[in-house]
């Protein structure tokens, strides 16, 4: 029999078995059609296995999905929860005081700093406030990423001082 059959003739109990590995009745239906999308896109690999083997290798793929950090299933879904951290408004707020926005200067004091740098420092910062990373500060000069990430915290080292004093 054919994966698409014996999955038409077995859904009501595999989804139940399914809801009982996981609790959450939401992500067990989220991850038992992700399972069978995961099988349909290979059906050679699930149609050879043998009829009476079937639900033990569904079962498998789902436990697998679950509980593996490798798994396609984590990475689309449960990495991305596991690192959403979600704010508390109260918390936001007093973090947002005049206080600590006098502690860091705005754009236009570094702008300003930067014309008193030698024209190399001055350059590499700006293109790395523009480009946002040093790996395509480097990609774009064809400067050594050490070499770049070194002369970056030289250059924040000396506006750091300047912003002290």
């Amino acid at each position: 029999m054919d994966f698409s059959s014996w999955l038409n003739d077995n859904d009501k109990r595999l989804r139940n078995r399914v809801r009982d590995i996981i609790k959450d009745e939401y992500e067990a239906d989220e991850l038992y059609q992700f399972v069978i999308l995961q099988l349909l896109e290979k059906p050679k690999k699930i149609n050879e296995v043998p009829d009476k083997q079937k639900e033990y290798f569904f079962i498998r793929t789902i436990k697998n999905n679950y509980y593996s950090k490798t798994s396609p299933y984590y990475y689309q879904y449960k990495h991305k929860k596991h690192n959403h951290q979600t704010l508390n408004n109260e918390i936001t707020e007093d973090f947002i005081d005049e206080e600590y926005n006098e502690t860091i200067p705005d754009i236009e004091w570094v702008k300003t700093q930067l014309n008193d740098f030698e024209w190399f420092e001055r350059d590499l910062f700006l293109l790395w406030l523009e480009l946002r990373t040093i790996t395509n500060v480097s990609k774009k000069t064809h400067i050594p990423l050490n070499s770049v990430g070194r002369y970056i915290n030289k250059t924040k080292n000396k506006l750091k001082k300047l912003w002290e004093n």
